[in-house]
């Protein structure tokens, strides 16, 4: 679908092509979040099932299996379990889903549906690449611990009854997530807090940072879980003073395990919270500027297909305010920037500030007729506008106007960059039509008609979300990602418990009942999903409130509640269920020790 995408051709500034663009951006993301998230699990996963086999390593270093040929087989392992998935899910995904999923994008406006798929050869030659990429992200991953095989130290392991997860705490590691602060994170950090850059871009910017600090955090793990799985333990000890002290000590004596477990649910839980956090704070803040901004009775606007009046007649009662749509080509920011089209309404400004505040900065609004301009305050700062310049601005009919700038205004969120006076717009825009008609008076005074929705003040400031398109984009992004992070939350922790089968049988055998047993495996399974939902609650702290402050909504982040609450509810289950289908803590003491073998 990204190459259907990417290889269309479509006319320049055609509707056509900015689909396509918007589908490839779409497709490029979704690629980059799941890379991240298969770099991070393949890696901690492979790393937890190499720590169960270094006794095994172990008896073929004592038998002399050089170090260097030992590691080879644990790459050719990895290579090998990689590829044949690999291969079935690049030939499942080129066959049946792209065409599916292209079917339901178009449904949804979210994909060209003048894009076709590609060609079988251009097909084939990207199965081919997903498969040979997947097979060097797994071996590169799993680097350290294809490493670490080589270095088991024979006789210690032979001393141990079972094998422990291997350390992963190496100075390696150490530099490169301490570079990764360095290189990645901080930089973006004050660029949120830069004046004058747009809130769309600030908003843009807190999944970016999301994308650089969960991997950060999932390869400094090995030094923060441990200060995090204190107070998880502290809580499980008050909760239950016998299972939950002997699930506290499972998560503090294996870190390893613990934090294999949370990068699952640092993934899912954290990309939820960024994405969606960040477009569910732009609209809270959007709201709130309508909110304070209207001054008008009622707003109409119209359904898609449906033109509002640029001059509606005159009402019983009541005053209608309309705003031309139109658009404006301004200069740009620096010399050499291409000029940039915008959207714009037409209205003197005496009208506009009877039925709307846009809170001016400099300047007045009611100033904006004949000859003049106001800008946001955005614009202003970027192309380092001044009150009283004299800039040439080209209207939506391609003609060139000198504009006076009068006023710059704070209040751009849920309105247009540029007002121009009416006349003018009137003049200059090809059939001329009214964005939003500002109705002051009551509402009965408005003639309905079909197509035509007629929407009080109050309830006005709530149909400022986000748009339906980018919206529906956010979450298919989250849902896979999140669906892919918690499956291989399932998956790791099952394999977290194939190597405690004598520490259960152990535990019975000291007379720990049944459901004692069955509360020990949640406990530990869950404890360290908490801890992976404390790393995720430090991410969205890092990069929502930031532009939370910025919007001036508080120092509080804003989530979407019913996704979030999906998510962790989701991460509960796909931690819980399978560590209990897989230790069977509800057996018998002679079966627990009868498993021990296998």
């Amino acid at each position: 679908m990204l190459l259907s995408a990417a290889l269309a051709d479509h006319r320049a500034d055609s509707p056509e092509a900015a689909a396509a663009q918007s589908a490839e951006g779409i497709m490029g993301l979704l690629m980059s979040l799941l890379l991240m998230c298969a770099v991070l699990v393949i890696g901690s996963t492979v790393s937890l099932w190499t720590g169960q086999r270094l006794r095994q390593f172990a008896v073929l270093r004592t038998l002399g299996m050089t170090a260097g040929r030992l590691r080879r087989m644990v790459a050719v392992d990895v290579a090998r379990l990689a590829l044949v998935p690999a291969a079935v899910g690049a030939t499942a995904g080129a066959l049946p889903l792209a065409a599916l999923g292209r079917r339901l994008l178009i449904e949804r406006k979210l994909f060209p549906a003048a894009a076709a798929l590609p060609p079988s050869a251009q097909t084939w030659g990207a199965c081919v690449a997903v498969c040979l990429g997947t097979v060097g992200v797994s071996v590169l991953a799993a680097l350290l611990s294809v490493r670490a095989a080589g270095r088991v130290n024979a006789i210690d392991l032979l001393k141990d009854h079972e094998g422990a997860p291997a350390s992963r705490r190496s100075r390696a590691r150490l530099i490169t997530g301490l570079s990764m602060v360095v290189l990645l994170c901080a930089p973006l950090l004050p660029v949120m807090a830069l004046p004058g850059l747009p809130p769309k871009v600030r908003a843009g910017i807190a999944p970016g940072l999301a994308l650089v600090v969960i991997p950060t955090l999932a390869v400094l793990a090995p030094w923060i879980v441990p200060t995090l799985t204190a107070p998880v333990c502290a809580i499980l000890r008050l909760l239950d003073r016998r299972a939950g002290t002997i699930a506290a000590a499972g998560l503090r004596a294996t870190p390893a395990r613990t934090m294999t477990l949370a990068v699952p649910v640092l993934l899912a839980a954290g990309i939820t919270a960024c994405l969606l956090g960040a477009g569910t704070t732009m609209g809270r803040a959007t709201q709130q500027e309508v909110e304070a901004a209207l001054r008008a009775d009622a707003v109409i606007s119209a359904e898609p297909g449906t033109r509002l009046p640029a001059a509606p007649g005159p009402l019983s009662g009541a005053t209608a305010t309309p705003v031309i749509a139109t658009k404006v080509t301004v200069p740009g920011a620096k010399r050499r920037s291409a000029p940039k089209p915008t959207r714009a309404w037409g209205v003197d400004g005496r009208v506009l500030s009877r039925v709307l505040d846009l809170s001016a900065r400099e300047g007045d609004v009611t100033k904006v007729a004949e000859g003049t301009f106001a800008a946001s305050a955005t614009f202003a700062d970027e192309a380092k506008w001044k009150i009283g310049q004299s800039l040439e601005l080209t209207l939506a009919d391609g003609t060139p106007q000198r504009l006076t700038l009068v006023a710059i205004y704070t209040r751009d969120l849920a309105f247009p960059h540029v007002i121009l006076p009416r006349t003018a717009t009137l003049a200059h825009t090809p059939s001329p039509t009214a964005d939003r008609i500002f109705l002051t008076g009551p509402t009965s005074a408005w003639p309905a008609a079909k197509g035509q929705t007629i929407t009080t003040r109050e309830a006005y400031a709530q149909t400022f979300t986000r748009s339906p398109a980018d919206d529906l984009a956010t979450r298919l992004i989250v849902a896979v990602v999140a669906a892919y992070a918690l499956l291989a939350a399932a998956n790791t922790s099952a394999l977290a418990q194939r190597d405690r089968v004598a520490q259960r049988a152990h535990l019975r055998a000291l007379g720990l009942s049944r459901f004692q047993m069955l509360r020990c495996v949640l406990y530990e399974a869950l404890g360290a999903g908490a801890v992976g939902v404390a790393l995720s609650g430090l991410v969205s702290v890092v990069c929502l409130v930031p532009l939370s402050v910025t919007l001036g909504l508080g120092p509080l982040p804003i989530f979407d509640g019913p996704w979030t609450a999906g998510v962790l509810a989701g991460a509960v289950v796909v931690l819980g269920i399978p560590a209990v289908l897989t230790a069977h803590p509800l057996l018998a003491v002679q079966r627990q020790f009868a498993r021990r073998g296998q």
